[in-house]
């Protein structure tokens, strides 16, 4: 796992570091060396480089970096937008510098009603992106959004110092505008707008950098956000050789609903083939041959629609691990009375169980549920779920999606997995995970029956541990995806074949 610290934080630690003797100015040096070998490494036509830079800080690595590239032989220019006045004393001090270097600087200027003059990123052959770092807090307007929108007019590559310019750090929002980067080369942690959408979007290719800020234990500890990397994957339960169908958990799936069975079958097949040892769906009796027909491996408990009692749930509760409630369940009369019939049975059992899709449209609706809900669970919501379930506005979710997933858990004293490009798991201690692994192929129907179905599985064999073992089912369900678009397109690729690949994670 890694750190991904707010910029709040992050400009807590460069603070602690000068204070505690580092200079300001050898860390913008390294900054820039880093940038400047990142640059160097990806093979850009650097025939000349434009490094356009705003009145701060990060004006002041755009100004090093293209300082440090002069000396390894590249011809470039530095454009400088803002009034003097504004300019920072480690800008300043970066312009006073180059002053003996072959480096052009020309200061925007526009007179009135007319365009920005002197600017003109067509005679380049890459910018580099310094206007902004990480402290940027209101839109883009003016002479800066001007500056922006040609610069992506232009289509030439662009390299972002810290962050794309106009992406909001912490939430991925676009601040008016936003260079859209191919290449964002950021310090000491990553950072949520480069990963949540909009913001990676116009991140490109992300690359950490250390400089040299040390990271206090007070700020780690604070610290709520984490990426997972492949490596957690060894947090997963190694395999007993000596164990049998039994002792590798048994998982039921209340899936499906009259002639509806897809859901149901994806969901338990994930299931299964993260490890556990046997997979029983309750289902509705018509679904039976299908689901016989697609998935032989698993056991069948069926009822008929229209239903109001389940005496055949009660013994399966006592033979189940783990449950998972709610893929292609419907929200009519007879899921409401199996929901209700499944939380009241659980009460006794408190088993862990995974809630997905219809089960959460029935708690959005009778919010009585949730009451009933004191045993460990895991919540899996999309967007349009979440809205659903807390009221609020889907572009509001998305705007503030870490916060909203946090406090959503805290709520409920559960684990919440808000489903987006960039999902979020969020436990109900505050920690929250943000996955990177995954893409476009993911978004096609059934996917989320599949993620559901790994994230039961993992649950089923991580005993309590039900925040971590959903982060690691979102991450391992993202790289499935990947590797399906690698065998089949982006374009092409189904829930089914993303199973196909499970296997190779655990």
């Amino acid at each position: 796992m890694k750190l991904i610290l707010s910029a709040r934080q992050h400009q807590d630690a460069d603070r602690s570091a000068v204070a505690a003797g580092m200079p300001s100015m050898v860390l913008m040096e390294r900054a820039a060396l880093a940038c400047a070998s990142e640059i160097e490494k990806r093979q850009y036509d650097m025939d000349r480089v434009l490094v356009v830079c705003g009145t701060g800080n990060n004006g002041g690595d755009g100004v090093a970096v293209a300082r440090i590239l002069c000396e390894e032989g590249y011809s470039c220019t530095v454009f400088l937008a803002g009034p003097e006045e504004k300019f920072s004393e480690q800008l300043k001090q970066q312009l006073h510098i180059i002053e003996g270097f072959p480096i052009p600087v020309i200061r925007a200027r526009r007179m009135p009603g007319e365009e920005l003059a002197d600017f003109h990123p067509e005679d380049y052959s890459l910018i580099i992106d310094a206007l902004f770092g990480i402290g940027l807090k209101r839109d883009i307007t003016g002479i800066y959004a001007e500056l922006i929108d040609r610069i992506n007019h232009s289509e030439l590559p662009v390299a972002a110092v810290d962050m794309p310019s106009g992406v909001n750090t912490d939430s991925g929002m676009i601040m008016g505008t936003a260079v859209r980067a191919d290449l964002t080369v950021t310090f000491t942690t990553g950072k949520a707008g480069l990963y949540i959408y909009p913001g990676a979007a116009c991140a490109g290719k992300v690359k950490v950098k250390q400089i040299g800020i040390p990271l206090s234990r007070k700020i780690t500890k604070a610290c709520q956000l984490y990426t997972i990397e492949h490596s957690d994957l060894d947090y997963l339960p190694k395999r007993d050789e000596s164990g049998n169908k039994g002792t590798f958990r048994k998982i039921l799936v209340i899936a499906g609903s009259r002639n509806i069975c897809g859901a149901a079958y994806l969901s338990a097949k994930a299931a299964l083939l993260t490890g556990v040892g046997m997979v029983k769906i309750f289902t509705e009796e018509n679904n039976r041959t299908p689901i016989c027909a697609m998935f032989p491996e698993a056991l069948i408990s069926t009822y008929r629609d229209g239903a109001k009692d389940f005496p055949q749930l009660a013994a399966d509760m006592k033979w189940a691990d783990t449950v998972l409630i709610g893929p292609g369940l419907g929200t009519g009369d007879t899921a409401l009375s199996l929901m209700r019939e499944f939380l009241r049975l659980n009460q006794e059992r408190k088993i862990p169980a995974v809630f997905d899709a219809d089960a959460l449209n029935l708690i959005a609706a009778h919010s009585d549920l949730l009451r009933e809900i004191r045993f460990p669970s895991v919540f899996t919501p999309h967007v349009g779920e979440m809205s659903r379930l807390t009221g609020i506005a889907p572009s509001d979710i998305k705007s503030s999606a870490v916060s909203i997933a946090r406090h959503a858990a805290e709520e409920v004293r559960n684990t919440v997995v808000l489903k987006d490009a960039a999902t979020i798991t969020a436990l109900p201690n505050g920690s929250c995970f943000l996955n990177r692994s995954g893409n476009s192929a993911l978004s096609t129907a059934g996917s989320g029956d599949v993620l559901t179905g790994i994230i039961a599985g993992l649950t089923a064999q991580h005993g309590d541990y039900t925040g971590v073992a959903a982060a690691l089912g979102v991450y391992i369900h993202g790289k499935c995806g990947e590797r399906a678009s690698e065998k089949y397109s982006e374009a092409s690729a189904t829930a089914g074949n993303i199973l196909e690949f499970i296997h190779e994670f655990l």
